[in-house]
C-alpha cells in the first residue's frame, strides 16, 4: 500500500457518501488493468522481503524497556535498503534496495541484507535505545510503556489503553483508526483467553481495564460486555496493526504462474 503523499484523508462522516463512487472506480480500474496485463509474458521473477522493526528506548534508571516513539521516517532509496513508516510510531519497515531475482545466488544475500538493515537502524539509534524483531511488544497497552509518556486519552482511537500518540502521525494512519471505529460505531473487540495456573483467580477480571473512565461514549462498552471474564481485553486497531511481521512480495513471469504461486502459499 502506498503512502499518502498529496491530498488528505475524509473523516467518515464524509467518506461514507463517496464509497460507492470509490468502489466504482476501484473496479473500473483493476478491469483496465487486468485487459492491458493479463496477456503479458517472460517478466522476470522477482521477489523481495519487507520486515518490520520496533525502536526500544531503555532507561537506566527505571530499569524498564519502553517503546521509543520515533519520528515518521521517509522513503530512502539506496543499493542497501527502503525503509517506510508503519502503524505505529515506534516502528519501521525495511526491504531490500533492489529486488532479488530467482538465482541462488540472490537466496546467499537475503540473511546478509537483513542483517544490514539492522545496522544502518542501529547507528542512528542512540546509546539507550535498541531494535527489536519481534511480532508484538510484550507490554504494549499496559501502564507507562511509552517514551515519552502518554496518557491514553486519545480522541482517534479512544482506546482505555493505548494513547493516540502511540499511532503514526502521518494523517492516514489516524484517520484510519478513527474511520474504521465510526464506521463499526463501536470500537474493536479483541479478547484472548487468559493462561490459567495455580495463581490465577477464577474467573479471571482483568485489572487493567479503567471500567469507570468517562471520557467517550465507548468507554462503556467494556463493562457492558466487550471485556469477556477469563480473558485479555483489547480495545484498538493499534493491537493488531501495531504488530511486526515478515512479509514476502513475489512478481511472477505471467499470471498462470503467479496463480500457482499463490496456491502454493496459500496451502
Amino acid at each position: 500500500m502506498g503512502l499518502l503523499s498529496l491530498g488528505t484523508p475524509l473523516p467518515w462522516d464524509q467518506a461514507k457518501d463517496l464509497a460507492h463512487e470509490v468502489r466504482r472506480h476501484g473496479i473500473e480500474q483493476f478491469l483496465h488493468i487486468w485487459r492491458n496485463t493479463k496477456d503479458r509474458q517472460k517478466d522476470r521473477l522477482l521477489w523481495g522481503d519487507e520486515r518490520g522493526h520496533e525502536l526500544l528506548s531503555t532507561l537506566q534508571l527505571e530499569e524498564s524497556e519502553q517503546l521509543k516513539l520515533a519520528g515518521q521516517t521517509g522513503e530512502k532509496p539506496d543499493l542497501e535498503a527502503l525503509w517506510r513508516p508503519e502503524f505505529g510510531r515506534y516502528m519501521i519497515e525495511g526491504t531490500p534496495g533492489h529486488p532479488y531475482n530467482s538465482t541462488v545466488f540472490e537466496l546467499t544475500t537475503v540473511e546478509a541484507n537483513m542483517k544490514r538493515r539492522r545496522e544502518i537502524v542501529a547507528g542512528l539509534m542512540k546509546d539507550d535505545e535498541m531494535i527489536l524483531s519481534i511480532g508484538s511488544y510484550p507490554q504494549l497497552g499496559s501502564g507507562d510503556f511509552l517514551e515519552p509518556p502518554h496518557k491514553a486519552n486519545g480522541r482517534f482511537s479512544r482506546s482505555l489503553f493505548l494513547p493516540d500518540e502511540v499511532i503514526n502521525p502521518h494523517p492516514r494512519f489516524r484517520t484510519l483508526a478513527s474511520n474504521i471505529r465510526e464506521r463499526r460505531e463501536s470500537k474493536v473487540q479483541i479478547n484472548m483467553p487468559v493462561f490459567h495456573d495455580l495463581n490465577t483467580p477464577q474467573p479471571f477480571i482483568d485489572p487493567s481495564i479503567p471500567y469507570n473512565r468517562n471520557l467517550f461514549p465507548g468507554d462503556k462498552e467494556a463493562k457492558e460486555g466487550a471485556a469477556l471474564p477469563d480473558h485479555i481485553y483489547m480495545d484498538a486497531m493499534g493491537f493488531g496493526m501495531g504488530c511486526c511481521c515478515l512479509q514476502i512480495t513475489l512478481q511472477a513471469p505471467n499470471v498462470d504462474q503467479a496463480r500457482r504461486l499463490y496456491d502454493q502459499l496459500a496451502t
